[in-house]
């Protein structure tokens, strides 16, 4: 499946929408999208907005292509091309946010991350498995949120606003942890903590209510305009999403959401990460694209400003450049606060 295929797929309940709701209203509890997408909402002149978020992600199997394989197809002794197969993996990341609204026309965004990760591995020649870890700080952002149209007029249930991000190289890249044979060493690519590069971070947010529906898409990217201080870039990532969110009491509402996401292999090498015999140090081998599904719930807390939401994902489709672990599900879980 080509990404401009699945993003065409992705925005076809937008572009056929039909909306002659009243106003738009920010009180509702599907005024903002599934907790999963990220700057997808605006704020009023003077608004101040607190957030957390934190996200599992759990990977399992390797893939090759569209297809999972076994370990013993590309792990073992010689003339096997590796000796190692990474077994499963956890991320757990907390992304502590904060928006400000100087005008109704733009908001101001930025975002921390903090992260920890863990990896199974498994020598297929003697064994033994063993397991990586590392955490502590990821990857950062400064955002600016642009309402552009929409609001008023006969477009007044819905709006749309483009944003643009300055992705900042606060991640930590040069982990290291015991591995057995080299003992402490740099970590393989998947166990640093994010990109550590400068970048931007362009986005384009669409919205549309109704009385008792809201519906909206969002495409964005993130495009590393520089190496990290070890020497490499990650891949530039785009994504494209769309929900449809449905309020089934004053206070809370319902949504199911289709994220496609494709990014590409790592460009240089870190020279400090050894040549182990795994596909994790490969940078060529980093490379994807992956269709989720998702269900969430938000609810908004009568008589303050504060909401909590939760979403739950799980690929429908991914094809990895590999051998490489893919995604088995996902969720995230969020508190805001607004004053």
């Amino acid at each position: 499946m080509k990404i401009s295929h699945l993003i065409s797929f992705l925005f076809i309940p937008v572009a056929f929408a039909h909306t002659e709701g009243g106003s738009w209203s920010s009180d509702r509890p599907d005024s903002h999208a599934p907790i999963g997408v990220m700057g997808e909402h605006i704020h009023k002149a003077g608004e101040f907005m607190l957030s957390y978020r934190y996200m599992f992600m759990r990977m399992e199997d390797n893939y090759d292509g569209s297809d999972s394989i076994a370990n013993t197809s590309f792990a073992g002794p010689p003339p096997a091309p590796f000796r190692v197969a990474p077994i499963d993996m956890d991320m757990e990341m907390h992304m502590i946010g904060a928006m400000y609204a100087p005008t109704d026309r733009l908001t101001l965004m930025g975002m921390l991350n903090l992260v920890d990760l863990s990896m199974n591995h498994g020598n297929l020649a003697n064994g033994m498995q063993f397991r990586t870890e590392s955490s502590g700080l990821g990857d950062s952002s400064l955002s600016a949120l642009y309402h552009f149209w929409g609001g008023e007029g006969q477009y007044r249930n819905q709006r749309a606003h483009l944003g643009l991000g300055i992705l900042l190289p606060t991640a930590e890249v040069d982990k290291r942890d015991f591995i057995p044979g080299p003992g402490v060493t740099r970590l393989p690519y998947p166990m640093q903590l994010g990109a550590g590069s400068w970048g931007i971070s362009p986005s384009l947010t669409y919205w549309a209510q109704e009385p008792d529906w809201s519906w909206g898409g969002q495409v964005s990217s993130k495009i590393y305009l520089g190496d990290n201080g070890e020497d490499y870039r990650l891949g530039n990532n785009w994504q494209a999403t769309a929900w449809a969110s449905r309020q089934i009491t004053e206070g809370i509402s319902v949504s199911a959401r289709l994220n496609g996401s494709t990014w590409g292999n790592i460009r240089g090498r870190d020279a400090s990460l050894i040549p182990l015999p795994v596909p994790t140090v490969d940078p060529k081998r980093r490379s994807g694209s992956r269709l989720d599904g998702s269900l969430g719930v938000n609810m908004k807390i009568p008589g303050t400003g504060a909401r909590i939401a939760l979403e739950v994902g799980t690929p429908l489709w991914q094809d990895l450049e590999g051998p490489q672990l893919g995604t088995e599900w996902w969720t995230v879980l969020g508190a805001q606060f607004a004053f």
